[in-house]
């Protein structure tokens, strides 16, 4: 028996690529991405530790199928002929993209569904501790870079500029695809 379904590991590098050059886009008719802070966080967690995170399932867009299409949340507008519809997998795609694939703040919602704009990092010190979780290890910070407290009059840590995340040790997850960075 013969099936059309395959099997193809990619390189996460190469599948943000795609989504960045729109050659792997959304049928229109796909629901729009919804996942919070802490989703994105275990996600991210998820990948660092070599977990698999579920597949993905794409559609060939060569076929004689064709859907209205409309980026991943947060790429460009399509600059290429899409090669693929992303069928299954919506949700870590975006997360994925947004965070590691673009410097600009992830628009994503607390637990209790208060919009937010983040950034996400790894605690280096915390990514290497085999006592700490993973999870743990991540951190996210608001959009300026700057974790404050005591009702904002007092900053907790400052990320806000390169030399504050090397002092701190905090590496910038929106930056781990370049390398020449």
């Amino acid at each position: 028996m013969t099936t059309s379904f395959q099997t193809n590991p990619y390189k996460l590098s190469d599948l943000m690529r795609e989504c960045d050059e729109g050659k792997l886009q959304l049928p229109d008719f796909q629901r729009g991405w919804v996942w919070d802070q802490d989703r994105i966080t275990d996600l991210l967690a998820s990948i660092s530790e070599g977990f698999p995170v579920g597949a993905l399932m794409t559609l060939d867009a060569s076929g004689e199928v064709s859907f209205a299409v409309r980026p991943v949340e947060g790429a460009p507008s399509p600059a290429k002929e899409i090669e693929a519809y992303l069928l299954d997998g919506q949700q870590r795609m975006t997360s994925l993209y947004q965070s590691t694939y673009t410097t600009v703040p992830v628009s994503t919602q607390t637990v209790k569904k208060r919009p937010i704009k983040l950034h996400f990092y790894f605690d280096i010190r915390a990514a290497l501790d085999p006592d700490v979780p993973r999870s743990e290890a991540i951190v996210p910070v608001p959009e300026d870079r700057i974790i404050r407290e005591n009702f904002g009059r007092d900053i907790k840590l400052d990320l806000s500029a390169e030399e504050n995340e090397f002092e701190h040790l905090h590496f910038p997850i929106d930056r781990m695809f370049s390398a020449q960075d």
